[in-house]
């Protein structure tokens, strides 16, 4: 499951000494999936449940936890964290190799007009040791900021390919069905078509159903994002690095989120998150969770120079109040952010 509102999500990597085992019982996830219009492998929302097969032949990541003597199954997956491609990934288990570059037969499709058409080769060895060779590429290839033509690479590595920065992580069946769900959510109709967030129009056919279930029990939060200086982004970089901004950092806040919690694009650079079950102090821990993972992100890959923060504020629905109202609330607790220096999360006062 995606952890609940207030639960920061595991971001260590296991050690880089840690071992691949046979495994009895494995789970199938989709092994590719891209956020590029054109992408090839993009998953079916049927292929994100978390089957069961029993082959003893298929090797996976396996990392014991010793509170509970439970075996988590890992899977090394490259994931693209900065950049055009930001949230494509590809699984390496049960493959030998993988070819990253623009042409669309690429086992991974990079759209970055930095990345060759077959840019480099990422290849899975008889010992399982992942290595990673530049295919003659014209920007190169970088394992943790030195060019390689070929190189070992190990969970937390950064690779860069062409404009791209991707890293290779061990991540659990939970975590790719959930990066799998952000991508199919990001495509599905009725969406923003900048950033495939949900558009003003589900506040009015949507949200009253879950202010019902509120009124039962539940408690309900609300977050408005507003992104820092957006205007001078614009002047500065000019407004398709404004529009590249934008969709990043509603990617970030698509991941860092469970599933089921709207995100709607309310206006300009504005952008309200609705979660559901959680109250004031776990959604405002939840948007700096997010703020900071916009603050940490590597915007360089967006434009040379290019810095990006956003601001919140945070309020819970009281029982009986309108809509209006509560998004108000949340919106003047945004306003304070804003006039307090930026870069931080308010709540509401009253």
């Amino acid at each position: 499951m995606v952890p609940p509102p207030g639960h920061k999500p595991p971001t260590t990597v296991p050690p880089r000494d840690s071992r691949w085992v046979e495994a009895d019982d494995v789970f199938d996830a989709p092994r590719t999936g891209s956020v590029a219009s054109g992408a090839r492998g993009l998953p079916r929302p049927s292929q994100a449940s978390t089957l069961v097969e029993h082959d003893s032949e298929i090797t996976q990541q396996c990392r014991i936890d010793a509170r509970n003597l439970r075996t988590r199954i890992e899977v090394p997956t490259l994931r693209v964290v900065a950049g055009r491609d930001m949230l494509s990934y590809v699984t390496l288990h049960g493959v030998d190799e993988v070819i990253l570059g623009r042409d669309e037969a690429a086992s991974m499709v990079l759209t970055d007009a930095l990345v060759s058409r077959r840019h480099a080769r990422v290849v899975v060895q008889e010992d399982l040791t992942v290595v990673i060779y530049d295919l003659g590429s014209t920007n190169g290839t970088s394992v943790n900021g030195q060019p390689v033509s070929r190189a070992v690479i190990r969970p937390g590595d950064q690779i860069e390919v062409g404009g791209v920065s991707l890293r290779l992580e061990m991540l659990s069946m939970e975590e790719i069905s959930h990066l799998s769900n952000v991508i199919s959510r990001l495509k599905l109709q009725n969406r923003d078509p900048l950033t495939g967030l949900l558009t003003r129009g589900w506040i009015d056919e949507d949200l009253p159903a879950l202010m019902e279930r509120a009124s039962r029990g539940e408690p309900l939060s609300c977050i408005f994002f507003d992104i820092d200086r957006f205007k001078e982004v614009n002047d500065t970089f000019g407004h398709h690095i404004g529009d590249d901004v934008l969709v990043g950092c509603s990617r970030l806040m698509l991941y860092d989120v469970r599933d089921q919690d709207a995100c709607v694009r309310y206006g300009g650079e504005e952008i309200l998150m609705f979660l559901h079950n959680a109250p004031l102090s776990g959604a405002a821990d939840v948007a700096d969770r997010i703020r900071q993972a916009v603050e940490a992100h590597d915007w360089s890959r967006t434009a040379p120079g290019l810095k990006a923060t956003i601001s919140a504020g945070v309020a819970e629905w009281r029982t009986g109040e309108a809509a209006r109202e509560w998004m108000a609330r949340a919106d003047k607790a945004l306003l304070r952010a804003k006039r307090e220096g930026r870069n931080r999360v308010l709540t509401s006062e009253g």
